[in-house]
């Protein structure tokens, strides 16, 4: 976090930026601030000045001079505007008439405020000054944009780095860490509010990814105190799709900003990524091993309680997979230790997925349709790490769960997205215009099908066939296609978007079946491709968009396995 804040107070500048921070900063630190920056008002090198204990205890005068950025050559000495000619008028001017009556006897500190760092060019010009100048009663302290960045953390002021509109908003998501889903809800305000104030430069757009990276560190930090990761979990996913929606047009680009804007998404999605292995570390996987341990760890009598939350933790943990994989395979700053660490985390992961969906009955039974969602990311990470055994064992077991669920009218997989319809979910079987809407259309089926064809080429689907054609002729099955739109509202949910690929048949061994998707892969690559995640080559972007907005997850996401076999290391030991 200190490194981020420290890269944001480099940018800032001094006026109305840098040097309107800093009252706020003296006043939480307990300082008296009585003298403010001012336009027009000859200052006499001074830019702020206040009085309080320094970190010895001793009551001192501080004045400050305030210049942005790095503290280079040009930067010293040679225009009016420069470090020296300032100290030397604080020297000469400021102390000898300047200083309020009242504080004449305490001793100075001239504080030497930059947001950045000194450049090693003139950091020996700079001491000689202070040395020379320095004298009993009168010291000099740099205040650079490391020291800056512990004074921000430690008066836990970060918050007053957002514009007024959205200051309120993020008061209260970290007020709410306690309440998750409230959380969230202010965040995505605050979001929107800074997203709606973005100026046109792209140094705007800059500030405006290092408020997200600053916002989500602040809220993590505090929820991890609060020893809740949820709200942090998923306002750090909505920052960094936000984040990608707006800089994805820059990224790649050689200018300074669009490598700024790079900088910062890559520690968006880090940061995010850091939250969700602590989430499934500490969370998820100590209970693994237990029978029905994660689902008793919901606290709830509810079925659907349980249903949801069970399905929501292996999507979770599955993206968290699926994104470390992806930074171990591309990743160039790793060493021999670092990537052998990683590599030890998603055998923890793998394992400890593999264990859930053994251990709790609920993972069988999926209530929503859309749980398809949360199928095809288990499935995808496996099949990432090699367990086509355990994807195959899995959907083998959850299609005639779901056939059995519909027989006896309990529970069945619904196109039904509220809570409190799902609650009340199934009705009584005679009511036929209730389980016709409830079965209007799936998207779980088909995912099911074609994750058990791929990992058993043998397998056939008779009894589903039938009872597709017998009980759920009027039930659309269907798959889900960008289009032309898809890469301006996908990232943010912002409206609807992309294509529905209708006319899905099953039958006894659902070849067809795979002969229609992977035809579809081929037909629409252009528009798939176009997705800036895509093309950037950040695809789990896409995945975590479709998770997190509830959108279906492309069928192009199963190209790499069109003609497929199953490894002949298979193992049968989930």
């Amino acid at each position: 976090m200190k490194l981020l804040v420290k890269e944001y107070l480099s940018s800032l500048k001094e006026r109305g930026e840098l040097d309107a921070i800093l009252p706020d900063l003296l006043s939480e630190m307990g300082l008296h601030v009585y003298s403010r920056p001012a336009v027009g008002v000859r200052q006499n090198g001074v830019d702020l000045a206040a009085v309080g204990n320094d970190d010895d205890g001793i009551r001192k005068v501080f004045l400050l001079t305030v210049k942005p950025g790095h503290l280079k050559r040009a930067d010293w000495n040679g225009t009016t505007q420069s470090l020296r000619p300032s100290l030397d008028e604080i020297l000469d001017s400021y102390i000898p008439r300047r200083i309020p009556r009242q504080y004449t006897r305490l001793p100075i500190v001239i504080c030497i405020c930059i947001g950045g760092d000194v450049d090693q060019n003139i950091d020996s010009d700079l001491a000689d000054f202070e040395n020379r100048f320095s004298k009993p009663g009168l010291e000099f302290q740099r205040w650079d944009g490391d020291r800056i960045a512990n004074m921000l953390m430690s008066a836990v002021l970060s918050d007053r780095l957002l514009p007024e509109a959205a200051r309120s908003s993020f008061r209260k998501a970290v007020a709410m860490i306690d309440e998750p889903e409230s959380s969230y809800q202010y965040f995505s305000e605050m979001v929107e509010l800074l997203d709606r104030n973005i100026g046109k430069r792209q140094r705007d757009l800059v500030t405006f990814s290092r408020q997200l990276n600053l916002c989500v560190w602040i809220l993590y930090v505090w929820s991890r105190d609060a020893n809740n990761l949820e709200a942090p979990y998923r306002c750090s996913e909505l920052a960094a799709l936000w984040c990608w929606k707006t800089t994805s047009p820059f990224l790649g680009k050689n200018t300074k900003p669009a490598k700024d804007m790079g900088s910062s998404m890559m520690h968006l999605i880090k940061l995010h990524v850091t939250i969700a292995r602590d989430l499934v570390t500490i969370r998820y996987l100590p209970n693994a091993n237990t029978r029905d341990g994660l689902s008793t760890a919901v606290q709830s009598r509810s079925s659907t309680d349980v249903n949801l939350k069970m399905f929501e933790v292996v999507g979770r943990l599955a993206l968290t997979g699926i994104w470390q994989q992806f930074f171990l395979e591309r990743s160039d700053e790793l060493t021999d230790e670092g990537k052998a660490q990683v590599e030890d985390d998603l055998t923890g992961y793998t394992n400890g997925l593999i264990s859930i969906l053994n251990n709790n009955g609920a993972l069988r039974s999926p209530i929503m349709d859309s749980h398809a969602i949360e199928v095809n990311l288990v499935c995808m990470f496996l099949a990432m790490r090699g367990r086509y055994d355990a994807i195959r064992d899995w959907t083998g077991q959850v299609l005639p769960a779901c056939l059995f669920a519909f027989h006896v009218n309990s529970a069945y997989p619904a196109a039904l997205s509220e809570y409190e319809d799902l609650a009340e979910h199934p009705q009584p079987r005679e009511d036929e215009d209730y389980f016709r809407n409830a079965t209007a259309g799936s998207t779980l089926v088909p995912s099911l099908v074609i994750w058990q064809k791929l990992t058993n080429r043998d397998a056939v689907f008779h009894e589903l066939s039938m009872f597709l054609k017998k009980e759920l002729s009027h039930c659309t099955l269907q798959l889900w296609v960008p289009n032309e739109s898809s890469e301006q509202h996908i990232y943010t949910h912002s409206n609807i978007h992309g294509l529905a690929l209708l006319g899905l048949e099953i039958t006894d061994t659902a070849e067809e079946l795979l002969d229609v998707v992977f035809e579809e892969c081929r037909q629409t690559q252009g528009c798939f491709n176009r997705l800036s995640a895509i093309r950037l080559g950040f695809w789990p972007i896409v995945l975590a968009a479709c998770r997190h907005h509830r959108v279906a997850i492309p069928v192009h996401f199963w190209r790499d396995f069109d003609d497929r076999k199953t490894p002949e290391s298979d193992r049968n030991d989930t």
